[in-house]
């Protein structure tokens, strides 16, 4: 019997101990994430009522070939009260009434009958096993729990002899106020329904440290007498939904890390921030994309015989010359008006479009749309470009390059840097120094906001 005391004492301090490592563990993640409080975020409280069977495992009669103790099978009512320190450990207060009743025999006493009350109140420490081992496993719907603890108990014994049983030396006593020790050890599996409720099915051997529940006196110093017990139970959760983090015994231990160290709230952002790109990503596809190719289609279609950006519908001056400044109804715009110290106005307009008058648009070089390549124009306009450079020494360059309105400005800075430098690198392979060459990324052209190519240009301002 002393092993016996003395393994269940080294399985309670391995408890403790593990307990311990946990709590060190879980209470030094860190995180830059929203973290929950391990205590303050947290649901811990819980409530469970039991009730089944239980049957008394001490000096009874019973045959050789019984497995089992014969003692009377008899129901069993308790409560417990429970802290959850995480989801893999607890703490539970008990309190388990358990009566029972038998038939012994002695040459002392002789035979007689004998029916007694337990009352057990105890204090147990509990581990999730499968939270324990099964760090990451996704739900915490099934539970499987080992207890273990230590506790009183407050028991009665009242004797009846049998009829045939004169030789007996002495009667047996009666037991008013018996106390003794007492060691819970059991298992226990839980389904939770909801975040308030569980059902579980346990059970229990609970090991005594006296020997005289039958009403007899010790038999050389043996302490032997138990209790088996098999429980169902329900158990009310206690305010699942009045902390940020939930229940402790409604989270698997990977959900409990994930909101300890603040993953669970990035991965919602990250989810949240998903299903914005996606809506976004298909609002692009199927609306933005399709109606740009059909202004790109329709632009590409469109008549426009002088060439001006003025289709022939709406021109009302359908010859004028090549690289002209037009008004919206492709009406040349006098070299005089934009001369004229009165035209202010028309002035500024032409400063919003960035139109310069020194610049000499025939040469400019064009692009196709989100393009960076140079066509065979763009050569032959560099080449021109090149040559007015070689035939002017003291003459310099100035590179503006420009976008259209579609894309960020970001983007369109960086693809505008990309075309002036290939315009650039043009000039160079023809023999132009670099310190004769500036480049300007202009960025897009908002306005006018039209995806057209005069608007996809690199111009030459020679200074």
């Amino acid at each position: 019997m002393k092993k016996l005391f003395t393994v269940c004492g080294l399985f309670l301090i391995s408890l403790f101990a593990f307990a311990a490592a946990e709590t060190e563990i879980t209470t030094s993640e860190k995180s830059e994430s929203k973290v929950l409080h391990e205590f303050k975020d947290f649901s811990h409280w819980s409530i469970q009522v039991n009730g089944g069977f239980s049957q008394f495992d001490g000096d009874v009669n019973q045959r050789i070939d019984q497995l089992l103790s014969s003692s009377q099978l008899l129901w069993t009512v308790g409560v417990d009260v429970e802290y959850s320190f995480n989801p893999a450990w607890g703490l539970i207060a008990n309190f388990q009434y358990m009566p029972y009743h038998g038939h012994t025999s002695s040459t002392k006493y002789g035979k007689y009958y004998f029916k007694g009350n337990m009352y057990a109140p105890s204090l147990m420490l509990s581990v999730n096993l499968l939270n324990l081992f099964g760090q990451y496993r996704s739900s915490a719907a099934w539970n499987w729990y080992l207890n273990a603890g230590v506790g009183m108990v407050f028991y009665d014994v009242t004797n009846t002899a049998e009829d045939d049983n004169s030789a007996a030396e002495a009667t047996p006593t009666d037991v008013n106020n018996g106390k003794n020790i007492s060691i819970p050890l059991g298992t226990q599996v839980e389904y939770n329904i909801n975040n308030y409720l569980a059902v579980g099915l346990s059970g229990y051997y609970r090991i005594h440290n006296k020997d005289n529940f039958e009403g007899q006196d010790y038999t050389k110093g043996t302490m032997n007498d138990g209790e088996f017990y098999v429980t169902a139970s329900l158990r009310v959760k206690l305010a699942p939904n009045a902390k940020e983090g939930g229940h402790m015994r409604n989270l698997s231990m990977m959900d409990y890390h994930k909101l300890r160290t603040g993953e669970s709230n990035l991965e919602s952002r990250l989810d949240s921030l998903e299903k914005r790109v996606k809506v976004l990503e298909d609002t692009v596809a199927n609306n933005i994309l399709p109606r740009l190719d059909e202004l790109e289609k329709q632009h590409a279609t469109t008549p426009d015989e002088d060439g001006d950006g003025v289709p022939d519908f709406r021109d009302r001056q359908a010859n004028t010359p090549k690289g002209s400044f037009v008004n919206y109804w492709g009406e040349g715009i006098p070299q005089e008006a934009l001369d004229s110290p009165c035209c202010d106005d028309v002035k500024q307009v032409f400063a919003a479009l960035r139109v310069d008058p020194n610049v000499d648009y025939n040469m400019s070089v064009y692009f196709g749309f989100d393009q960076s390549a140079l066509s065979a124009q763009a050569r032959k306009n560099i080449a021109k470009a090149a040559q007015k450079l070689k035939d002017n020494p003291e003459m310099k360059v100035e590179l503006r390059g420009y976008c259209d309105f579609p894309g960020s400005n970001d983007y369109n800075l960086k693809l505008s840097e990309k075309r002036v430098n290939m315009v650039k690198a043009e000039l160079v392979k023809a023999g132009i120094a670099e310190d004769r060459i500036v480049v300007e990324a202009q960025g897009a052209l908002a306005n006018p906001p039209k995806a057209e190519m005069k608007n996809r240009r690199c111009d030459f301002f020679f200074y």
